[in-house]
């Protein structure tokens, strides 16, 4: 199942900057399990989007408390554009 995930962080200098360090050191990577398909930085550097697919959402708990002491986190389940016209071919609900 694909995921995105949403980071951001205050304008907080310090945390920006130890932030930037990690990254550099550790690429960003999730753990085992998950795989990173994307990685978007919003251009202004106050967060960005990750796209992330597993079957065990326990990587993504990993994954955020690799990075949660200094942004703010969100992980949404996701789905594509196919997928939800199956969804709303199955339901129904469409034009």
């Amino acid at each position: 199942m694909k995921f995105m995930m949403t980071f951001s962080w205050a304008p907080d200098t310090q945390k920006r900057n130890e932030g930037i360090a990690r990254f550099q050191k550790t690429g960003g990577l999730p753990p085992k399990g998950a795989t990173l398909l994307g990685r978007w930085t919003r251009a202004d550097l106050s967060g960005g989007f990750d796209l992330l697919e597993t079957d065990d959402p326990k990587t993504l708990a990993e994954f955020s408390l690799m990075w949660n002491d200094l942004m703010e986190l969100t992980i949404v389940p996701v789905l594509e554009d196919e997928a939800l016209a199956d969804v709303l071919k199955r339901t129904g609900k469409h034009g």
